[in-house]
């Protein structure tokens, strides 16, 4: 159960979730097409389906953050 509850707390999970419902609402109410909403409720899908990856995203800042430093080292005029 806390693996469950776990799960439905990651942003991703929340982001779908919310994705979904207002892909539904806006069908509901006609303001899209099947064909407008399917790529929208299948991304929610997938970011339901795919777990949230907190360390990767913390490395990828860390080498963002390293590969901007050594670039603004070396611009010349500096």
């Amino acid at each position: 159960m806390e693996s469950l509850r776990a799960w439905a707390r990651q942003p991703t999970t929340v982001a779908g979730f919310s994705a979904v419902v207002a892909a539904v609402a806006a069908l509901v109410l006609h303001q899209v097409t099947w064909a407008q909403a399917v790529p929208v409720l299948a991304g929610a899908v997938m970011s339901i389906m795919l777990p949230d990856n907190t360390g990767a995203q913390l490395q990828a800042r860390e080498l963002a953050g390293t590969v901007v430093s050594a670039i603004s080292m070396k611009v010349p005029g500096q």
